[in-house]
C-alpha cells in the first residue's frame, strides 16, 4: 500500500461520518500526520489565514454557509499554493469534473473512497502543485526577462506550426495584435525575399544536423512595410529521437548597427581611395606630447614614400625639417592646444629626403561624450601649383622691371619725335631746318623706338617661354 511521509491536512466537510472517514483512511496511510478538520466554510477561512500552511486540502462541494462554484473559487483562492482536492458524490460528478477548470488540482467520488485513491490523490496533487509552482516562477522570470530586453522573444513549435512572440514584435516592428497571426507561416511571409533562401538552409542545416545552436542576420519587415535588420540567436530543442520539435529565439534590431556600419564602411573608403594623404593621430595624453599617428591612407604612403608599418607609431614631426615654415608651425600647434581647426602650408620632407610643399587642414575628432580622441590631417602636395605660383610671381616681377626700364628708353626718342613734329607746326621755326632734315630726324627717332618695342617684345617673350 502506498504511504505518505508526514503532513499536514485541512478536512472541510460538515458530514461527522464522512470526516471520520477519510480520517481513518489518513491515518492508517500517515500515522504521524496532523488532520484538522471544521464544518463551515468561515471556520476553513480562519484556519486558511492563519501563519501555518497545510500540504492539502479535503474540501465538501456543499456546507452550510457556503457552497458550489463560489465556494471553490474562494477556497481555491484563500489555498494559493496549496492543493485543494474535492469530495462528491454521484449526484455531483458533472460538476466535480468542472471544478478542475476553477483551480481544483483533483476530485474524488466519496462512494468510492479508499486509503490507496486518498494516498495516490494527495501525493499527485502535491507534486502537480509543486510542478505548477515552478512552471509559474519560470513563466513569471520569463515575463520580467521578455519586458526587460528590448529583443523580440519567440516560440516556434515546429510540430503544429504556430509561432509566438513577446509585445517586442509590436514594439520594435509595429504591428498590432489584430495583425499577428501566430502561425510559422505568417512570421515567414515577414523575412526578405533576398534573405529567406538563407534562412530557409541555415535552419535546415540546423534540423537536419541536430545543431542546436543558431544564429543569423537577416531582413525582418516592419508593419509600415520598411525593413529592419535583425540579428536572430535561437536554441532548437530536439526529442528523444534527435528530431526538431520546438525552437526559442531573440530578435535583435541592429539596424542602427548595420547602418552605422555602412557608413563607417563608405568613410573607410573614402579615406583609403582618396588622392589627397590622410594622417589620424591619437589626442597626447600629457602636455607637451607630440601626437602619435595611427592612422595612414594609401595616398600618404605614395606622397611620401613611408610604408603605413613605418608610419604608425610616429609623430607627424617625421614630416618637418630645416625649410618648414616655424611661423605655419605654431600656427598649427596653436590651434590644437585650442581644439581648433586650421589650415596651414609649409615645406613637408619625403622619406627620401626630398621635399614637398602640403596643404595642410587639421581638425579634432570628439567621441559621443564630447571628449576628442584624435586628430584627423588632410594633406594635399601643392608643389606643383606652388612652384607655378613662384613663377607667375617672377615673371610679374620681371615685368615690371622691363615696363620700368624701357619707359625711359622710350621717353628719349618719343619726345624728340614730339618735338621735330612741333617745329613742323610751327612755320618760323620750320624755316630754321630743311624738311629733308626733320623728316631724316624724325625716321631717325622711329627707328630707334621701334628697336626699343621689339626689344621690350624680345624679352617679354622670352619670360613667358620661361614659365
Amino acid at each position: 500500500m502506498l504511504s505518505l511521509e508526514k503532513i499536514r491536512l485541512l478536512i472541510i466537510e460538515d458530514n461527522q461520518g464522512d470526516a471520520f472517514l477519510i480520517q481513518e483512511y489518513l491515518e492508517e496511510v500517515s500515522p504521524d500526520s496532523e488532520i484538522v478538520i471544521v464544518e463551515t466554510f468561515s471556520k476553513a477561512k480562519a484556519q486558511l489565514l492563519l501563519p501555518t500552511k497545510f500540504d492539502s486540502i479535503f474540501l465538501d462541494l456543499s456546507l452550510p454557509d457556503n457552497s458550489g462554484e463560489p465556494l471553490v473559487k474562494e477556497v481555491v483562492a484563500l489555498a494559493k499554493w496549496t492543493p485543494v482536492i474535492v469530495l462528491t458524490g454521484y449526484s455531483d460528478q458533472t460538476f466535480g469534473i468542472k471544478t478542475l477548470s476553477l483551480g481544483v488540482s483533483d476530485y474524488l467520488l466519496k462512494d468510492e473512497l479508499t486509503a490507496a485513491q486518498l494516498t495516490k490523490s494527495i501525493n499527485y496533487s502535491i507534486e502537480r502543485k509543486r510542478i505548477e509552482q515552478k512552471l509559474k516562477k519560470s513563466n513569471e522570470r520569463y515575463e520580467i526577462l521578455a519586458q526587460a530586453t528590448s529583443d523580440t522573444i519567440w516560440d516556434w513549435d515546429i510540430l503544429t506550426g504556430s509561432f509566438y512572440s513577446n509585445n517586442g514584435i509590436t514594439r520594435v516592428f509595429g504591428y498590432s495584435e489584430e495583425q499577428i497571426e501566430n502561425t510559422e507561416k505568417w512570421w515567414h511571409s515577414k523575412i526578405h525575399p533576398d534573405d529567406y533562401e538563407n534562412l530557409a538552409a541555415s535552419l535546415a542545416t540546423n534540423f537536419e544536423d541536430g545543431i542546436s545552436l543558431f544564429q543569423l542576420e537577416y531582413r525582418f519587415r516592419c508593419a509600415d512595410d520598411s525593413y529592419k535588420y535583425v540579428f536572430d540567436r535561437a536554441y532548437l530543442i530536439l526529442d528523444a529521437d534527435k528530431r526538431p520539435i520546438r525552437m526559442i529565439g531573440a530578435m535583435q534590431d541592429i539596424t542602427a548597427k548595420k547602418e552605422e556600419e555602412d557608413k563607417l564602411r563608405l568613410l573607410e573608403s573614402v579615406i583609403t581611395n582618396a588622392t589627397d594623404a590622410i594622417l589620424i593621430t591619437e589626442v597626447a595624453q600629457f602636455p607637451e606630447t607630440e601626437y602619435k599617428i595611427v592612422f595612414a591612407n594609401e595616398a600618404f604612403t605614395k606622397i611620401t614614400g613611408y610604408s603605413r608599418e613605418e608610419i604608425i607609431g610616429k609623430t607627424t614631426s617625421i614630416l618637418t625639417g630645416p625649410n618648414s615654415d616655424i611661423n605655419e608651425l605654431n600656427k598649427l600647434s596653436e590651434a590644437q592646444a585650442n581644439w581648433e581647426t586650421c589650415n596651414v602650408v609649409f615645406v613637408n620632407y619625403k622619406k627620401n629626403g626630398d621635399t614637398f610643399w602640403g596643404s595642410i587642414s587639421v581638425a579634432p575628432v570628439a567621441d559621443k561624450k564630447g571628449g576628442f580622441t584624435h586628430w584627423i590631417y588632410i594633406q594635399r602636395d601643392v608643389t606643383d601649383r606652388r612652384i607655378h605660383l613662384q613663377s607667375i610671381e617672377e615673371q610679374n616681377k620681371r615685368l615690371k622691371e622691363i615696363a620700368w626700364t624701357q619707359s625711359h628708353l622710350v621717353r628719349a626718342p618719343l619726345a624728340r619725335i614730339m618735338g621735330l613734329v612741333s617745329i613742323l607746326k610751327d612755320h618760323e621755326m620750320c624755316e630754321d631746318f630743311s624738311k629733308e632734315e626733320i623728316i631724316d630726324n624724325i625716321a631717325t627717332s622711329a627707328d630707334e623706338l621701334d628697336t626699343i618695342i621689339r626689344n621690350i617684345v624680345q624679352k617679354t617673350e622670352l619670360i613667358k617661354n620661361q614659365v
